[in-house]
Protein backbone atom coordinates (compact mmCIF):
# COMPACT_ATOMS: atom_id res chain seq x y z
CA UNK A 1 0.00 0.00 0.00
CA UNK A 2 1.02 3.47 -0.43
CA UNK A 3 2.00 5.78 2.39
CA UNK A 4 -0.35 9.04 2.62
CA UNK A 5 2.16 12.42 2.67
CA UNK A 6 2.17 14.30 5.42
CA UNK A 7 0.64 17.19 3.73
CA UNK A 8 -2.56 15.17 2.20
CA UNK A 9 -2.85 13.68 5.81
CA UNK A 10 -3.52 17.11 7.21
CA UNK A 11 -6.21 17.67 4.87
CA UNK A 12 -7.84 14.25 5.39
CA UNK A 13 -7.79 14.92 8.99
CA UNK A 14 -9.04 18.15 8.89
CA UNK A 15 -11.87 16.97 6.37
CA UNK A 16 -12.83 14.29 8.76
CA UNK A 17 -12.81 15.68 11.93
CA UNK A 18 -15.15 18.29 11.12
CA UNK A 19 -17.60 15.67 9.46
CA UNK A 20 -17.41 13.97 12.92
CA UNK A 21 -17.69 17.33 15.08
CA UNK A 22 -20.90 17.91 12.54
CA UNK A 23 -22.11 14.36 13.10
CA UNK A 24 -21.39 14.68 16.92
CA UNK A 25 -23.53 17.44 16.91
CA UNK A 26 -26.54 16.05 15.37
CA UNK A 27 -26.73 12.97 17.51
CA UNK A 28 -26.86 15.08 20.34
CA UNK A 29 -29.80 16.87 18.42
CA UNK A 30 -31.42 13.77 17.62
CA UNK A 31 -30.91 12.40 21.35
CA UNK A 32 -32.16 15.85 22.88
CA UNK A 33 -35.65 14.98 20.46
CA UNK A 34 -35.65 11.19 21.85
CA UNK A 35 -35.72 11.92 24.83
CA UNK A 36 -38.27 14.69 24.59
CA UNK A 37 -40.34 12.68 22.71
CA UNK A 38 -40.31 9.60 25.27
CA UNK A 39 -41.43 12.16 27.80
CA UNK A 40 -44.61 13.36 25.91
CA UNK A 41 -48.02 12.07 25.64
CA UNK A 42 -47.77 11.76 21.80
CA UNK A 43 -45.12 8.98 22.57
CA UNK A 44 -47.92 6.72 22.15
CA UNK A 45 -49.56 8.19 19.21
CA UNK A 46 -49.46 6.44 15.62
CA UNK A 47 -47.35 9.84 14.72
CA UNK A 48 -44.99 10.03 17.50
CA UNK A 49 -44.07 6.43 17.24
CA UNK A 50 -43.24 7.02 13.34
CA UNK A 51 -40.96 9.41 15.02
CA UNK A 52 -39.11 7.72 17.21
CA UNK A 53 -38.91 5.27 14.46
CA UNK A 54 -36.99 8.04 12.35
CA UNK A 55 -35.28 8.90 15.42
CA UNK A 56 -33.79 5.29 16.08
CA UNK A 57 -33.02 5.07 12.62
CA UNK A 58 -30.91 8.31 12.48
CA UNK A 59 -29.64 7.73 15.66
CA UNK A 60 -28.36 4.27 14.34
CA UNK A 61 -26.61 6.00 10.95
CA UNK A 62 -25.06 8.62 12.88
CA UNK A 63 -23.51 5.81 15.32
CA UNK A 64 -22.33 4.01 12.26
CA UNK A 65 -21.05 6.97 10.27
CA UNK A 66 -19.15 7.95 13.50
CA UNK A 67 -17.58 4.84 13.78
CA UNK A 68 -16.47 4.71 10.24
CA UNK A 69 -14.52 8.62 10.72
CA UNK A 70 -12.82 6.54 13.59
CA UNK A 71 -11.99 3.98 11.68
CA UNK A 72 -11.14 6.33 8.50
CA UNK A 73 -8.47 8.14 10.98
CA UNK A 74 -6.79 4.99 12.02
CA UNK A 75 -6.12 4.22 8.62
CA UNK A 76 -4.70 7.48 8.24
CA UNK A 77 -3.05 7.29 11.03
CA UNK A 78 -1.66 3.49 10.04
CA UNK A 79 -0.78 4.80 6.34
CA UNK A 80 1.07 8.08 7.06
CA UNK A 81 4.42 8.44 6.36
CA UNK A 82 7.53 9.02 8.98
CA UNK A 83 10.31 11.13 8.87
CA UNK A 84 13.48 9.78 8.30
CA UNK A 85 13.67 9.00 11.97
CA UNK A 86 10.60 7.11 12.09
CA UNK A 87 8.20 9.57 13.43
CA UNK A 88 5.39 11.02 12.57
CA UNK A 89 3.56 14.40 13.45
CA UNK A 90 2.21 14.90 16.62
CA UNK A 91 -1.09 15.49 15.37
CA UNK A 92 -1.23 12.21 13.23
CA UNK A 93 -0.21 10.67 16.81
CA UNK A 94 -3.01 11.85 18.64
CA UNK A 95 -5.63 9.58 15.93
CA UNK A 96 -7.05 6.83 16.77
CA UNK A 97 -5.22 3.30 15.78
CA UNK A 98 -7.04 0.66 13.76
CA UNK A 99 -5.60 -3.19 13.75
CA UNK A 100 -3.94 -3.86 10.72
CA UNK A 101 -6.00 -6.49 9.83
CA UNK A 102 -9.49 -4.60 9.82
CA UNK A 103 -12.78 -7.02 9.35
CA UNK A 104 -13.94 -4.02 6.95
Amino acid sequence: MEKINIDDADAAMAGMQALHSAMALELGNIEQRIASLAESPAARSASGMEDMSVYSVTRAALYSGLASINEILGWVHLMTEKDSQGNVPEAVKMLPTVPVFSIH
